[in-house]
């Protein structure tokens, strides 16, 4: 009877190559249990891109912690942030003129509330730039 592991050997390895010279020295390895879902997720992806599934979970585990990690930013908060900085600084631009009417702060919140989601986009959009550039 065959194993488990036998079967994913015998559905994940494509016809190659003789293996790479760095494949000789690699001792270690990693077990892990999957659901026949995820199995199929995985097999799937390694066959897309043209690997065995070994193959393409050592790349992919390798990748994942090689990669520069990305910050995640809060796009909400960051929006409410650049909100109320935008809503701030006009506070303080209009309040340096003289008193301020409540018509003057409905319309300075109702402003900040529709610039803040463009311009946190806009900020996020730069920084990824920024980050892809070096």
């Amino acid at each position: 009877m065959a194993s488990p592991d036998s079967k994913l050997q015998e559905i994940a390895e494509p016809a190659s190559a003789s293996p790479a010279a760095s494949d000789v020295s690699r001792v270690k390895s990693i077990a892990t249990r999957l659901t026949e879902a995820e199995l199929g997720e995985i097999e799937a992806a390694a066959f897309k891109a043209g690997k065995k599934v070994s193959e393409w979970l050592r790349d992919t585990a390798l990748a994942s912690v090689r990669a520069p990690q990305q910050e995640q930013t809060d796009t909400v908060l960051l929006a409410e942030i650049i909100g109320m900085r935008d809503l701030m600084l006009n506070l303080f631009a209009q309040a340096s003129k003289g008193p301020l009417s409540t018509k003057d702060m409905r319309k300075m919140s109702a402003y900040a509330d529709s610039i803040k989601e463009q311009k946190a986009r806009e900020f996020l959009s730069r920084k990824r730039s920024q980050t892809t550039t070096k």
